[in-house]
């Protein structure tokens, strides 16, 4: 699940294979069951979004990515 600790670009794209793998081709599925891979404030965001906002796959990767990459923990250098 989505915590805001990792990079979100990332987690979007494992999320979406994960689904693929699973036997999932339909984006708007995956799109559709993302609240139930979200915790805390990241679920609290997307619920909170203008309904339609999101159209595609596309729109959910720049939307999602464009909030929380400036929150996720990076990690430190060696």
């Amino acid at each position: 699940k989505y915590s805001r600790e990792t990079n979100p670009g990332l987690w979007l794209k494992d999320y979406r294979l994960a689904c693929q793998a699973g036997g999932v081709d339909s984006d708007y599925f995956i799109i559709r069951n993302l609240p139930l891979f979200l915790v805390d404030l990241a679920r609290t965001w997307l619920e909170h979004l203008p309904p339609n906002r999101i159209q595609s796959w596309a729109d959910l990767k720049e939307i999602f990515v464009g909030n929380f990459h400036g929150t996720y923990t990076r990690p430190g250098k060696p």
